[in-house]
């Protein structure tokens, strides 16, 4: 009768995500990064069950996430004395005033879809959206004289908003959670209007949005948008993303110093070793590798880019302080994750390793 018990009161991953108040894709980040393993997963389906005694945990972790406190200052205060949590909260406290305006803007978000829940129609923050659309719209290629390419896909499904571009070599996509159920529908916009839109987005408190004949439809408190839709087939991303391969590397760095590191090289090569800092190598020999603090598990791998590529989307992954790179052999696909919301996430494609240049 004991087992039996005890398996009564495994959590699957939604429910413990819900009663954590944390996103199932969350959950997945602290299980890759070893702060909350699920209490067991079933050998045969993958599965993961949490234990309700683990909620505490989540929930202390969430918080110090909120602050913007990086992994590796959120695993000293799991793991000291008070004091050092009191001293590295208090050196966060213009981040955490951040997160009360965030609190802010999602109880904006919830009033105003409880007063409208019509099925064609979403109701979110100005804010959130601007955000998402900023993250996105830069993946378009708008010189390629495709139109598809050069537009936003805006895909509402039953529970979730996404916006998703890409020029081919970079697949950008962010997912905004909604409340309640919502017909399916989709369109793709043009991502240079959209893009120009965006301040005016941000500065509205909440937006109504609604699919038309040849539009999307924006509506706030300062008026009215119309963006218009592009001709063509959007590439069929989901695709990409339900065949990416095993991951063999994760890498987890702070973000602005990966940047740094990547300058305006034209082409860089990481090489990740577990135990080891990540080296930056530029293939125009125009300095010296650089070293930046990271948390590397997995294989040991090199794998090159185009600052081009990788740059922007480093850049777009800017919630937090750190970025995840999840990477499975050097001539495929890698993944930029956003590594306090998995709601973001970016594919980018490697290149062939070039011969440093002649000084």
């Amino acid at each position: 009768m004991v087992g039996v018990a005890a398996q009564d009161d495994r959590m699957t991953i939604g429910v413990f995500a819900r009663a954590a108040q944390v996103s199932t894709s969350a959950l997945r980040f602290y299980d890759d990064c070893g702060l909350v393993r699920p209490r067991t997963v079933d050998p045969i389906t993958g599965y993961r069950y949490y234990s309700p005694d683990q909620l505490d945990e989540v929930h202390l972790i969430r918080q110090l996430r909120k602050v913007g406190l990086p992994l590796g200052e959120v695993r000293r205060v799991l793991a000291g004395p008070a004091t050092v949590a009191e001293q590295l909260l208090a050196a966060h406290l213009s981040s955490m005033e951040r997160a009360i305006e965030d609190a802010r803007i999602a109880r904006t978000a919830a009033l105003s879809l409880i007063r409208d829940r019509e099925d064609a129609v979403l109701v979110l923050p100005g804010q959130l959206l601007a955000e998402a659309v900023g993250q996105v719209a830069s993946a378009a290629d708008t010189s390629a004289g495709i139109p598809a390419l050069g537009g936003v896909l805006v895909e509402m499904s039953e529970d979730e908003l996404r916006l998703v571009a890409t020029d081919r070599y970079r697949l950008a996509v962010r997912s905004l959670p909604t409340d309640g159920r919502r017909v399916p529908a989709t369109a793709v916009v043009d991502a240079v209007q959209l893009d120009g839109a965006r301040q005016w987005i941000g500065d509205q408190e909440h937006l109504r949005l609604e699919y038309g004949d040849s539009c999307v439809q924006l509506t706030g408190p300062g008026g009215q948008r119309r963006l218009a839709t592009v001709a063509g087939a959007f590439p069929a991303y989901r695709i990409v993303l339900d065949g990416l391969p095993e991951v063999r590397t994760r890498v987890v760095a702070p973000r602005d110093l990966l940047l740094d590191a990547i300058a305006d090289d034209p082409q860089v090569r990481l090489d990740c070793v577990v135990n080891a800092d990540l080296t930056v190598t530029s293939s125009s020999r125009r300095g010296t590798p650089r070293a930046v603090p990271a948390d590397i598990t997995g294989a040991p791998v090199a794998i090159n880019f185009r600052a081009a590529t990788l740059y922007p989307a480093l850049t777009v992954a800017s919630i937090g302080p750190d970025v995840m790179l999840q990477i499975s052999q050097p001539h495929l696909p890698a993944v930029v994750r956003c590594a306090d919301d998995g709601d973001i996430t970016t594919v980018v494609m490697p290149v062939a390793a070039s011969p440093p240049s002649e000084t």
